[in-house]
């Protein structure tokens, strides 16, 4: 699969510092328009925080270099907060309690977007919000507004951060461990959603971030393999599987025939779903 030619993000030479301690090291990358494309590594291998240097929320002590680029726009080092408003990134985080403002409903955090990025009405906002959480295949999805986040299952809350990365209409969606903390059955579905919403033409492009190949390998073409703060290898997904050339990616796809992804799943990539998912109510 060729490199995309104009990439939504494009990461040059990126390095992260935590105070004198080097975590990511010359990292280079792209994700295209609508293409989605997984940055894979175990524990401390700087996956996380190369996540929070593209979104600009990197903590007080760390210092970035290098180039991240959104179109025209470097923000490399910039805070999310300095940034052009017009370049509307989405982030789905692991941990939803964190994401979600637990003194706040779910309908008013969910509206916020809409008025502000839309310019809707409150009561215009509030309909948008409930047919986004209804794309979601959650049901009772009017009442669900009036709850608080911890009235929600986790399945529900990681729903309603899809919906939240959804709603500005950004150009990239950053998933950083979405679906760890879940069960597999709900794991599934969650994929199944971000398979959905994101990928080709008028959606959203993704940058998913995990440990787990297998899941990773249900999501996307093309993967970025980080090991100690580097790239390792890269390449499409297919490729790598087939023809691991670094021992913590023969390592990884070890794993991920041990628990049962087979070639077949990896070649219906663009036609994955998740049988009777559609069926399965909130969780």
């Amino acid at each position: 699969m060729p490199e995309p030619s104009e990439p939504v993000l494009r990461v040059d030479n990126l390095s992260v510092h935590i105070g004198t301690q080097r975590v990511v090291a010359g990292l280079d990358f792209t994700v295209g328009a609508g293409e989605r494309v997984c940055l894979i590594g175990p524990s401390g291998s700087g996956k996380s925080l190369t996540a929070a240097a593209i979104l600009g929320i990197t903590p007080s002590t760390a210092s970035v270099g290098g180039s991240i680029r959104f179109g025209a726009h470097e923000v490399a080092g910039v805070a999310a907060t300095q940034r052009p408003r017009a370049l509307r990134i989405g982030m789905v985080f692991q941990n939803t309690q964190a994401a979600l403002n637990p003194l706040v409903s779910v309908g008013a955090q969910l509206s916020e977007p809409f008025v502000r990025f839309h310019g809707l009405s409150r009561r215009a906002a509030r309909a948008a919000a409930a047919e986004l959480l209804t794309r979601m295949r959650l049901t009772a999805a009017t009442e669900l507004l009036t709850r608080s986040p911890a009235e929600l299952s986790g399945g529900q809350r990681q729903r309603v951060c899809v919906a939240l990365a959804l709603a500005c209409k950004p150009s990239l969606i950053v998933a950083d461990e979405p679906t760890t903390a879940l069960d597999a059955l709900t794991q599934a579905e969650v994929l199944t959603l971000l398979h959905e919403t994101t990928g080709g033409a008028g959606k959203p492009a993704l940058l998913f971030i995990s440990h787990d190949m297998g899941g990773a390998s249900r999501l996307c073409q093309r993967a970025v393999i980080l090991e100690q703060g580097r790239m390792i290898e890269s390449g499409p997904l297919a490729d790598l599987v087939a023809s691991p050339q670094q021992r913590f990616t023969r390592e990884l796809v070890a794993a991920m025939r041990s628990a049962e992804i087979t070639p077949e799943m990896l070649a219906a990539t663009d036609a994955y779903s998740i049988s009777g998912a559609a069926a399965v109510g909130a969780r």
